[in-house]
């Protein structure tokens, strides 16, 4: 798989041992991959026209330098980050050339509140400043707070140089009087408590830190009826010399409380009693969370009914003390208010947004009833589009009982360009452009063309994206793509396009697309082609229908911790479609993830891939579409594609199916490290009448991984148990993502 980031964002890196030479070819690597590449950019600049019949020549004065800004003290990653924030919230991503006092003073400030919140709770900031004539100013974060800069003042560059001083920790917590929790839930919401090195970083103490703990343990008791339970720092002894703190947390967590009865009274606009009235009994913890859910779930009832002012008292009838806890019975008084419709439906802030999309969006017309939660879906709808950076919503009363309905959305950028770079364990170093235009012909059309350079291949992909013209929240999408790949033993050329159609279903967490592409899947340069031609077409043309469902339960894409998901893709190909190919392929990947507790976490995942054609493979099936299992998102004790079936030649020839299972133990070290313990078992057919496999292999295997912004970063060896002849006895891996 190719793994490639946007400049400026961590790298994905894909590493094999194998993958790399040592130093003495490092410089050939490097030559070989910018030639490539710089040779695939004359390409670009020379396609550009040079003009429209006649040449220009324009002369300008150089561009101003922008002003400097160095950040030293706080580690090579950490400098890198406390700029990027500097940069965000005081700059906005602009390099101004110069720098005012106000921007010094500011970020003074910021990294001071960044580095207590890491815990260093006494840093000092020694701040460098070079004016714009050459002078120089030198001061502390701590001055300037009784001591601003004079104004004005040209800067033309600011270094901040950071001592951290101590880092202050938990050395001790103490709980007295917990009863309702296990003291491991409510240590955790102070310190890190699911990894297995207990090291100061995961013990981190700060005030605001100590506060949100309390707030949060609070918190929990109350869900659990302790409404009136009190939690107080009763002790806290904090040593300056070598940062340890030690606290006693004292708790009185009172009777439980339990709701017995909640009356509810709907009053409506000019009605003295109530129209409606009803009782229910929950017999659950009485707590702020369960009223704001009840409060909620009456809200959204009336909303539905055209009642968008709709409020909620809930007052508390009674107390029945028993032996130990306290019934209550609560009365809940529902003012409605008038019952609104929409008047106009506007739209302010768009540009080159046409109208019509916007009105087709939101489905919401003059005269309906106002229901909030509609009126906010349809804001949903718009920020879908992907072409506002954001979309505000806004009532304006007309009378009583009706309002107009103002989204303000600001649009994004129409042409994107970014650099793009990566490492595969087989491609090497990879290099790329993707331009993005968004919003073409204000009508939220969305092209996007990346471009791809490594060692092992070139590839170039377009898509064209067309939102709901075939019906609501479908779009329509058409795209291009070549590749050009250097295989394990041939050479992969592929080429084509297709068109279809893709909706997503918000409810159900369900991706589905249908589409019809075309393609010329070409297969060259073997050793003996003669050892492959009964494998498949080896230059078909392909035509076929592809569909796609991905459903996703996961709690988090990058660091999946519980739930699963299931993706599955049908093709057909077939000459009724203009191809020369016929078979079917199906590919079907569930995968399972579940929190042991203690840092631990179990995941298990599976991958079933079957190709059938219709006859024999020779004359039917393209060898590009057979599968060729390995590498990092495969069986790990191999490189990418080495565990495919072979011929007496050594050649690598493909399956016709395959069954992977994976299971993957991770225990956290830390809260950026973790050890994974991994078994990968592979069993594949070369032919079908062998399904599912008359082939296994497996591989057992350890890594490290480092928890990053974009996905687990992973150094991991896999051992082959049983190797066959010419196969590795294992293989490293670098790779960022996690692996199924």
């Amino acid at each position: 798989m190719a793994h490639l980031f946007k400049v400026g964002r961590p790298p994905l890196l894909h590493l094999s041992r194998r993958g790399l030479g040592a130093g003495r070819v490092a410089g050939t690597i490097a030559a070989r991959f910018w030639n490539r590449l710089g040779a695939l950019c004359c390409c670009w600049v020379l396609s550009i026209p040079t003009g429209f019949g006649r040449a220009a020549v324009v002369s300008s004065a150089p561009k101003p330098k922008p002003a400097q800004l160095s950040i030293t003290g706080y580690g090579f990653l950490g400098n890198r980050e406390l700029k990027r924030i500097l940069r965000t919230l005081e700059l906005s991503g602009k390099k101004p050339e110069l720098f005012g006092p106000s921007f010094v003073e500011d970020s003074a400030l910021i990294l001071t509140s960044k580095i207590k919140r890491d815990g260093y709770l006494r840093p000092s900031i020694l701040i460098r400043i070079r004016l714009s004539q050459g002078a120089q100013i030198d001061t502390d974060a701590a001055a300037l707070l009784e001591n601003p800069l004079p104004r004005p003042l040209p800067i033309k560059s600011v270094h901040f140089y950071i001592h951290k001083g101590l880092l202050y920790y938990f050395k001790s917590l103490v709980f007295e009087g917990l009863q309702s929790a296990p003291e491991k839930k409510a240590r955790s919401y102070f310190m890190e408590t699911q990894t297995l090195l207990n090291i100061k970083r995961g013990r981190i103490y700060t005030p605001e830190r100590l506060r949100q703990g309390l707030s949060s343990l609070s918190d929990i008791l109350d869900e659990q009826g302790y409404t009136h339970a009190k939690l107080e720092p009763a002790g806290l002894r904090q040593d300056d010399k070598t940062g340890a703190v030690s606290v006693v947390i004292r708790i009185e967590e009172g009777p439980k409380f339990l709701v017995h009865s909640v009356h509810e009274d709907f009053f409506y606009q000019g009605s003295p009693h109530p129209e409606e009235s009803k009782t229910f009994f929950p017999n659950a913890p009485d707590s702020r969370l369960w009223q704001q859910d009840f409060t909620l779930s009456i809200k959204t009832n009336q909303y539905h009914r055209g009642y968008p002012d709709t409020s909620v008292e809930v007052t508390t009838l009674r107390n029945e003390r028993r032996t130990n806890y306290v019934w209550v019975d609560l009365e809940a008084r529902v003012q409605s208010g008038y019952q609104v419709g929409i008047g106009a439906v506007e739209f302010e802030g768009q540009k080159r947004t046409r109208p019509g999309l916007l009105s087709r969006s939101v489905r919401i017309h003059r005269g309906e009833l106002l229901d909030p939660i509609v009126v906010e879906q349809a804001r949903y709808r718009l920020a879908r589009l992907g072409v506002f950076n954001s979309v505000n919503l806004e009532y304006l009363p007309v009378n009583d009982q009706t309002r107009d309905v103002l989204y303000q959305v600001t649009e994004v950028k129409t042409l994107n360009v970014s650099l793009l770079f990566g490492w595969g364990s087989y491609e090497l170093l990879r290099g790329g452009v993707e331009i993005e235009a968004n919003n073409l012909w204000g009508a939220a059309h969305h092209a996007d063309l990346t471009i791809i350079q490594s060692f092992k291949s070139s590839s170039g992909n377009l898509n064209y994206t067309v939102p709901e013209l075939v019906g609501k929240d479908i779009d329509l999408f058409a795209n291009g793509n070549g590749l050009r790949r250097q295989e394990i033993s041939f050479l992969r050329l592929e080429y084509g396009g297709g068109v279809g159609l893709h909706k997503y279903f918000q409810q159900e967490a369900t991706d589905v697309s249908l589409r019809y592409n075309y393609q010329i899947l070409s297969a060259q340069d073997f050793t003996t082609f003669q050892g492959v031609s009964s494998e498949g077409l080896t230059n078909p043309a392909v035509g076929s229908i592809i569909a796609q469902v991905k459903f996703d339960r996961r709690d988090n894409p990058l660091y999946p911790r519980k739930g699963y998901k299931v993706f599955l893709t049908f093709e057909t190909g077939t000459s009724y479609l203009g191809g020369d190919a016929n078979y079917q392929r199906i590919i079907l990947e569930p995968s399972w993830y579940h929190a042991l507790g203690g840092g631990r976490y179990l995941s298990i995942g599976l991958s079933h891939g079957v190709d059938v054609s219709f006859g024999s493979a020779a004359n039917n099936l393209p060898f590009n579409s057979r599968f060729f299992p390995g590498g990092d998102n495969s069986i790990r004790g191999y490189q990418e594609g080495e565990a495919s079936p072979r011929n007496a030649l050594g050649q690598i020839l493909g399956a016709e199916c395959y069954l992977l299972g994976s299971i993957e133990l991770e225990q956290a070290l830390t809260a950026k490290w973790s050890v994974v313990l991994f078994s990968d078992n592979l069993g594949f057919a070369e032919h079908i009448d062998h399904y599912p496999f008359d082939t296994a292999l497996f591989s057992v295997g350890l890594g490290l991984s480092w928890r990053s912004l974009i996905g687990p970063v992973r150094l991991e060896y896999g051992y082959n148990l049983n190797p066959r002849p010419g196969d590795p006895s294992g293989t490293v891996l670098f790779s960022l993502g996690f692996p199924f």
